[in-house]
């Protein structure tokens, strides 16, 4: 991946839940996919091809405008839900837009 475009976004650990404290999280956001890892011990990784996201959904409440975290949800085509959702992500704000930026250069 070239780390010029390729941006990583980790859960902000001022408010996260506890259970955010035991386990890493990493939301990679480049132009060809998303990648979302997760686990400490037992590694879980999962890639979606941009050309594959239909909707990115941001939830922030007042307390995650303020400190820049919300939640985010993905979804992609063929799919009724979403398929990842990044909850307490740091800089939520700033991966939504750059997701969507990668998205309308894909279509």
């Amino acid at each position: 991946m070239d780390t010029e475009t390729t941006k990583r976004f980790k859960p902000s650990f001022l408010l996260a839940p506890l259970s955010n404290l035991f386990s890493t999280k990493v939301l990679v956001v480049s132009p060809d996919s998303i990648v979302y890892l997760e686990g400490l011990f037992d590694k879980k990784e999962r890639s979606i091809p941009t050309s594959k996201i239909t909707d990115v959904t941001l939830s922030q409440s007042l307390m995650g405008r303020i400190f820049g975290y919300g939640t985010l949800n993905l979804q992609t085509s063929g799919s009724g839900e979403a398929e990842v959702t990044f909850k307490s992500l740091g800089g939520a704000r700033t991966a939504r837009d750059l997701m969507l930026k990668y998205i309308s250069k894909a279509d």
